[in-house]
């Protein structure tokens, strides 16, 4: 069995030693250029054809994806191309095939967290959500720092099934592990909302005074749970505090939003 870290070096490595390097992020008719002019001098190079088969995958040129894929398979490790090209399966809509090879990856390379949390799309996409949770669970095992957007959509399936305690449990757990991340909390306070958890959901939302620098957007959702709970004093003096903190920054397009909601809050507070 190959290593992840060889796995990743095969296919990041996009010319030998001499050739034309590619960029990392440049649009896909540089890239494909790049990867050409590499092919010129290294034709034999497996990892040049899997960044190709992605770049065209990523186009929806999939019949020159697929004979990519095809052709790095008899230039080094077959496996090298399951991910690639199963990611590119998923972006073509075939969800059974991208399926088998995200299986095939993971037999592979069992500890490689990109290959759960795409096996977890797939799933997902499929209906499969238990399976989608598992993988999603394993690639938060094996990835340090995961995306937060991850977390949300675990917690978007188990409450769509009716689980909102297991769905504030994900969204805590990646709280613990990333940190303070303000789009988990959020998430976590619509759901202490629709639970019709006020409580909860205001002690949430202090929380993240800090971490937004009591903006006054902070100010603005803290007034509108002040006065759900009919808190209507704290919500008042809130709200006067981040009408005047608006008033002293620039005229943006957000700004000019913000004082809008803090309009319909102070008619709300008026009624």
């Amino acid at each position: 069995m190959m290593s992840r870290p060889l796995l990743l070096m095969l296919l990041l490595c996009l010319a030998p030693a001499g050739a034309a390097p590619v960029v990392a992020h440049p649009g896909h008719e540089d890239q494909l250029r790049a990867i050409e002019q590499a092919l010129a001098k290294a034709p034999g190079n497996q990892a040049l054809y899997l960044q190709r088969g992605k770049v065209y995958g990523e186009i929806g040129h999939f019949a020159e994806a697929q004979a990519d894929f095809a052709r790095a398979r008899e230039l080094g490790p077959a496996q090298y191309a399951d991910l690639p090209e199963s990611i590119m399966l998923y972006g073509k809509g075939d969800l059974e095939q991208a399926m088998a090879l995200a299986n095939r990856h993971i037999a592979a390379f069992p500890d490689d967290p990109e290959g759960f949390r795409h096996r977890a799309l797939i799933a997902r996409d499929a209906g499969d959500h238990e399976r989608a949770l598992a993988d999603l669970q394993t690639h938060f095992r094996l990835q340090a720092r995961p995306s937060p957007g991850l977390f949300v959509s675990a917690a978007t399936m188990l409450e769509a099934s009716g689980r909102l305690d297991d769905a504030l449990a994900v969204l805590d757990q990646g709280l613990e592990q990333l940190g303070l991340v303000p789009q988990l909390q959020r998430q976590a306070i619509a759901l202490e909302l629709g639970a019709g958890r006020l409580p909860a959901a205001i002690a949430r939302q202090e929380t993240l005074r800090i971490p937004l620098r009591d903006s006054a957007r902070w100010k603005l959702e803290r007034v509108d749970l002040l006065l759900q709970a009919n808190r209507q004093a704290e919500a008042g003096a809130l709200l006067a505090a981040a009408s005047e903190q608006l008033a002293g920054q620039r005229d943006t397009p957000a700004r000019r939003a913000l004082e809008a909601q803090a309009a319909r809050l102070a008619e709300a507070l008026a009624d």
